[in-house]
């Protein structure tokens, strides 16, 4: 099996510590006082961690002045490394890596090719032009997001960072305002009101809309075979959050506890996460903050108020119609919420859901059959 060969970058670390103060990347860049830019380049290791840095990220984040001197000196010995055994590593090989099957099916490789033609076919995906590019891309961003999958999870990481980077490809067309999360927070209660909207189609670039005026970029992309990601988060080189979401399970219930949930961790926690079947392995992993997230997404649904009211009452179709107009959202979603507290089993009230299916676009599915 492909092992990937990533650096980490000093954004990592500085991530986790700063979630750990409950702290967002956003308002420590304040804190430490440098520009935008510059903060950037320090998270993904472009621009050296000086004496200066070292002591500011010291005052904020508690470890000592040498330690991040050291960590920054650790990740360009990794890209050295890396970068010699790259030069050895042939390029049929590393394609053997993908599931090339898997995203010829969905268009994102040509049919046909082999060989050289087929790895160059993969570089182009990847808007790169050598596997030593490649690697240095993608040792950092979401190509970290992605190969961590591979430490606790059987899935396909390579088919991970694929989906992955279809969601890049288009969030890079979005057009952002400048990340606020506290404009993000207010807004999401206004954006719950799209779930009574039926077709993807008609609901989805709403939503993408008004996450963009929030300054979070939110795209959608089927997972090839091989990824179990529901959703995911990231920050690009601009300073702004993307979610992607996979429309996972083809259910309204999974989609929106989903973006709410990604919503959360951008909000809450402001670094880069992946939700996959079984559990969390990105670096938000700690069960308090999907714990945070959980929470946060079923609050953003069904507000603490009805919670108790909705989980202790007898769940009738009538109860689930009635939850679900006070709480403002489909009864297909209380259903979900009432299956995930295990109030009703897995095949219970399952029509009252509206259901997707997956045509010829790869982006957004279709309606499967109205809601009842």
């Amino acid at each position: 099996m492909f092992e990937p060969n990533w650096a980490s970058p000093p954004g990592d670390t500085i991530s986790r510590l700063a979630a750990a103060e409950n702290m967002s990347i956003h308002e420590l860049a304040e804190r430490l006082g440098l520009e935008e830019e510059v903060f950037c380049g320090i998270m993904e290791g472009r621009v050296p961690i000086s004496d200066d840095i070292a002591d500011a990220l010291s005052a904020e984040l508690g470890a000592p002045q040498h330690f991040w001197s050291e960590r920054y000196n650790q990740f360009l010995a990794d890209k050295a490394r890396i970068a010699k055994s790259v030069a050895a590593q042939s390029l049929s090989g590393w394609a053997t890596s993908f599931p090339i099957p898997a995203l010829r099916e969905l268009g994102w490789l040509p049919k046909g090719a082999r060989g050289e033609r087929l790895s160059m076919d993969i570089l182009n995906f990847f808007g790169c032009d050598s596997i030593s590019k490649w690697n240095e891309r993608y040792s950092i961003g979401i190509g970290q997001v992605a190969f961590r999958t591979s430490f606790a999870f059987e899935a396909d990481e390579m088919a991970t960072l694929a989906w992955l980077r279809a969601g890049e490809l288009q969030s890079e067309t979005l057009q952002l305002t400048k990340f606020s999360a506290s404009v993000f927070r207010k807004r999401l209660c206004e954006l719950k009101k799209l779930c009574v909207l039926k077709r993807p189609e008609i609901f989805f670039p709403r939503l993408q809309q008004a996450c963009a005026e929030s300054g979070v970029g939110l795209v959608s992309s089927r997972a090839p075979r091989g990824c179990r990601a529901s959703g995911a988060t990231w920050t690009n080189a601009k300073g702004n959050p993307v979610i992607l979401l996979s429309f996972r399970y083809l259910s309204e219930d999974h989609f929106w506890f989903t973006f709410f949930h990604e919503a959360a961790h951008v909000i809450l926690h402001g670094t880069d996460h992946i939700s996959v079947d079984g559990g969390d392995p990105s670096p938000l992993g700690a069960s308090i903050f999907e714990d945070e997230a959980d929470r946060f997404a079923q609050d953003a649904l069904v507000p603490a108020e009805l919670r108790a009211e909705m989980l202790n009452a007898t769940s009738t179709r009538s109860h689930v119609r009635l939850i679900a107009r006070r709480a403002g959202v489909t009864p297909g979603i209380i259903v979900g919420q009432l299956q995930k507290a295990g109030v009703l089993q897995q095949n219970q009230f399952n029509e009252l859901k509206r259901r997707y299916k997956w045509g010829e676009s790869t982006v957004l599915p279709l309606l499967s059959q109205p809601r009842k």
